[in-house]
């Protein structure tokens, strides 16, 4: 995929300032009414969907730790935390004695789908209704390969 910016153009640069501005004002609002409804904030919530995703005998802490959108260098405390709230618990791998696998709880399961449905509203409410369809629709097109973790020349090929 050949790319046509022009360094001299500069909107390239305001549509990456336009995904970060909104994903930082969407995700302050995000975290505070988790904290509120749901008792803990986006980093476990973040934790808990890549477990929910993970097949039933969990996830290692380096493959937590790879995925995490919010939290990487202090995944251990982060999970340690999580556990103490029930949510998750740690497993030792068979066959390998320094292997710890992190498994959610059904009190974990059954928060995180509370919390799902509460985080949908307010990302509809917050970023949805800012847009059109057709905006939605541009926006899901040109990120589609950010969030499906494809090269830009593999992105042409598979959302096509």
């Amino acid at each position: 995929m050949q790319l046509d910016n022009d360094p001299q153009d500069p909107v390239w640069f305001d549509s990456w300032r336009g995904v970060l501005f909104a994903s930082a004002r969407i995700l302050q609002v995000a975290d505070r009414d988790m904290l509120e409804h749901d008792g803990f904030p986006l980093t476990w919530f973040d934790v808990l969907a890549r477990l929910f995703d993970a097949p039933p005998a969990g996830m290692r802490m380096q493959e937590l730790e790879e995925l995490a959108l919010f939290n990487r260098g202090g995944m251990t405390r982060l999970v340690d935390r999580i556990e103490a709230a029930s949510l998750v618990r740690r497993e030792p791998v068979p066959g390998d004695r320094r292997g710890v696998r992190v498994v959610l709880t059904a009190e974990g399961r059954n928060r995180y789908a509370a919390a799902l449905l509460r985080h949908r509203q307010v990302i509809e409410r917050e970023f949805g209704r800012r847009l059109t369809p057709a905006q939605h629709r541009a926006i899901a097109d040109a990120l589609w390969s950010w969030w499906h973790d494809v090269g830009p020349a593999d992105a042409t090929q598979d959302s096509g």
